[in-house]
C-alpha cells in the first residue's frame, strides 16, 4: 500500500509533458541559431544569403494567433519556398522544448 502511494504521489508532483526551456535552448543553439541567431531574432551567421530571410521569433507579430503545435508542426515539416528545411529527427520532446524557449525570446503582451 505505501509503495503504491508513493507511486502515486511521484506521478502527481512531476508533470511529465512539461516543457523544458533550458533544454530547448540547447536544441535551439545546436539546430537552429546559424540562421535564426542566438536572440531568434532571424539574423544569424547564415541568414545574411537567404532569400526570405529567417523567421524573427522575437516579434509579437509572429505568435499573433499560432499556437505551439502550430510552430512544432513547422519545424517538423519545414516550410517550402525558404531556407526552413524539416527537422524530422528532433523527438516531440525536443520540439516543445524548442518552442518553449522561442516563446521566451518574444516580447510579453
Amino acid at each position: 500500500m505505501m509503495s503504491t502511494m508513493m507511486l502515486v504521489a511521484l506521478a502527481v508532483s512531476a508533470p511529465v509533458s512539461a516543457a523544458d526551456t533550458a533544454k530547448g535552448k540547447q536544441v535551439y543553439m545546436a539546430n537552429c541559431m546559424a540562421c535564426h541567431g542566438a536572440k531568434a531574432d532571424g539574423k544569424g551567421p547564415a541568414a545574411g544569403a537567404m532569400t526570405p530571410k529567417p523567421t524573427d521569433f522575437s516579434k509579437a507579430a509572429y505568435w499573433s494567433g499560432k499556437s505551439d503545435s502550430d510552430v512544432e508542426a513547422r519545424i517538423k515539416a519545414g516550410v517550402p519556398g525558404t531556407g526552413m528545411m524539416a527537422f524530422t529527427r528532433l523527438s516531440d520532446s525536443d520540439l516543445a522544448d524548442v518552442v518553449a524557449f522561442l516563446r521566451t525570446q518574444a516580447p510579453s503582451p
